[in-house]
């Protein structure tokens, strides 16, 4: 969607996604990873109610996190919100434990993975108890591995080939590289594969020390693509579905962007009114629809 007074798509030279919400269909993979601690709750009487409540709830969670471990990688984040959603389910509170994490928040290395390894491995009465808490830990690692099962959205992959035919293709994502290189293999696929393409760069919160909406983030990106590829922030188009990550800090950063709406989406969107300010599609496979037309034109 656009109007006449708005620039043409194909003045840019690339597009930065975002990645999680924008080409990855992350809420059902997530609230599918959930899916047993939910149950788990259901049945004990406890329940975030809705799949709209339980990934409010991750949001929320996720998005405390990250602003207060910077440095913190983004499958041990994962963890700690599966460790923060058992402790809501069952109403108790782990602050605590996240207060005595804050301190080694500069080494990733240090940074908590589990509810059982900031301080040592708590004392614990009975073997049986001991191999539950090992299963939790186990649960926690299970929903942070899960990244590689979330699945594109049905026009990604195709969309992102096309428009790998006019643009410079660059990530910008709140994620780590190791957990990151499980879903560009899906995304780019294999050489022969008709929708096979290759990311021209690829940033993440690992390598920036800072997740967005932080200004370091989008910085750390920007400053990269000018000196790895010669491309400045006024060639650069940001294109994603959360508005609070990635619109308004590019147009605050005076970088276009592209707002990838995604029908039916929940995180990410406060300030929605924001992304319609500017260019927007319900797809990908829309935008490069409308890139493929201007291209011909």
């Amino acid at each position: 969607m656009s109007s006449s007074t708005e620039p043409k798509l194909t003045q840019y030279k690339a597009l930065l996604f975002d990645v999680y919400g924008t080409l990855i269909d992350w809420e059902t993979g997530i609230y599918e990873a959930l899916t047993p601690l939910l149950m788990r709750g259901s049945a004990a009487g406890e329940s975030l109610t809705s799949k709209e409540a339980a990934l409010r709830a991750y949001a929320s969670v996720e998005e405390n996190l990250q602003a207060r471990f910077p440095t913190m990688r983004y499958s041990q984040v994962l963890e700690r919100v599966h460790v923060e959603l058992e402790a809501r389910l069952k109403n108790t509170g782990t602050s605590e434990q996240v207060n005595r994490a804050e301190a080694g928040e500069g080494a990733l290395a240090h940074t908590i993975s589990s509810a059982a390894t900031e301080t040592g491995k708590p004392e614990i009465g009975t073997s049986a108890a001991a191999e539950g808490q090992e299963d939790r830990d186990d649960e926690h690692k299970a929903f942070a591995r899960s990244i590689g099962a979330w699945r594109p959205f049905p026009d990604t992959r195709a969309a992102l080939a096309e428009l790998s035919r006019h643009f410079k293709l660059a990530v910008l994502s709140n994620i780590d590289r190791d957990s990151f290189a499980k879903t560009r293999a899906v995304l780019e696929g294999a050489p022969g594969d008709p929708h096979h393409f290759t990311f021209d760069a690829v940033y993440t919160a690992e390598d920036a020390s800072a997740y967005k909406p932080q200004p370091e983030a989008l910085a750390y990106a920007l400053r990269h693509l000018k000196d790895e590829l010669g491309i400045a922030k006024e060639q650069v188009l940001v294109t994603a579905n959360s508005v609070f990550h990635d619109i308004i800090p590019a147009r605050k950063a005076g970088v276009a962007g592209v707002w990838i709406e995604r029908p039916g989406s929940l995180m990410g969107l406060d300030g929605g009114g924001e992304g319609r300010r500017g260019r927007h599609f319900d797809t990908l496979g829309n935008m490069a629809e409308a890139v493929k037309r201007e291209a011909s034109e």
